[in-house]
């Protein structure tokens, strides 16, 4: 395995071990309102999350949910806010994926952030299993590294890399002031590595994938197409994807999908949910 993905616990020496910032009285009682719609929903959802932070000493809070352990950092990042204070945050496109990831199985998350999809996905997997979690943002990786080990999770290996249809240099560009929104620019003296998915799956040692998720803000064709269209070993069986962002694909993804055997099988606002056809 490359020194690039070996999984690195990355947690600064000053840093409070998890629980230091569990939510408080306070706290607890606006989080089981914001539960409640529409407080969780939309344009609420941020100055909901933002006022539970206030009300703690500091804007940190560490937060369970479902088996696995997030310390959410930010107030400007949209996927903490909805572990906050949304419920069932992406619940049916995890749902999906767990189901279609065995026990000892094997999930890539393309856009890992602090590990929404990572964490519950390692949880399913088990010791024997694997996850390859992938993010371009080295400040995320770090958080969602703290992630993995506070919820005690040895099966997972992160690449702090972008994907693409080929090698090469890119800088990133924070879009919206916020961290889920980044957009990966090619640029030779960029700070980060593009490399494709199937040589970042091959320098971790994997050589199959049950269940992919996708978001990548818009790059999904570039790092989908090629393992669709020339690794057929690597077919994940299931796929969620990010469609949000489809405007901006350089290629028909949707029919590559349908060529190599894919069905859509369900939609959320947010992401398209696709399994592959049973070999007969």
């Amino acid at each position: 395995m490359s020194a690039l993905y070996e999984r690195r616990v990355v947690v600064a020496p000053d840093e409070p071990s998890f629980g230091a910032y569990a939510p408080n009285r306070l706290q607890s009682a606006l989080l089981a309102l914001a539960h409640v719609p529409p407080f969780y929903r939309g344009v609420l959802r941020r100055p909901m999350a933002n006022l539970v932070r206030a009300l703690g000493r500091t804007p940190v809070i560490d937060l369970t949910k479902k088996g696995v352990s997030f310390r959410l950092r930010q107030g400007t990042n949209l996927i903490e806010d909805g572990i906050l204070v949304h419920p069932a945050y992406n619940s049916v496109e995890i749902d999906f994926l767990r189901e279609g990831t065995p026990v000892g199985g094997v999930f890539v998350d393309l856009g890992a952030n602090i590990g929404l999809y990572t964490l519950p996905l390692a949880r399913k997997a088990g010791p024997s299993g694997r996850v390859l979690a992938i993010d371009a943002n080295p400040d995320i990786v770090k958080a969602l590294e703290f992630n993995i080990a506070a919820s005690k999770l040895d099966n997972v290996t992160v690449a702090c890399v972008a994907v693409g249809d080929s090698a090469g240099r890119a800088r990133l560009e924070i879009r919206k002031a916020d961290l889920a929104i980044v957009e990966v620019a090619d640029d030779p003296e960029g700070e980060i590595e593009i490399k494709p998915l199937a040589e970042i799956a091959r320098d971790a040692g994997i050589d199959h994938i049950d269940t992919l998720k996708a978001d990548i803000e818009g790059f999904e064709d570039r790092a989908i197409l090629p393992l669709l269209d020339g690794h057929p070993a690597l077919h994940p069986g299931r796929i969620v994807i990010e469609h949000l962002t489809r405007d901006q694909w350089r290629s028909d993804l949707l029919a590559a999908f349908a060529r190599h055997g894919y069905r859509l099988v369900g939609k959320t606002r947010g992401n398209s949910l696709y399994e592959k056809a049973a070999r007969s």
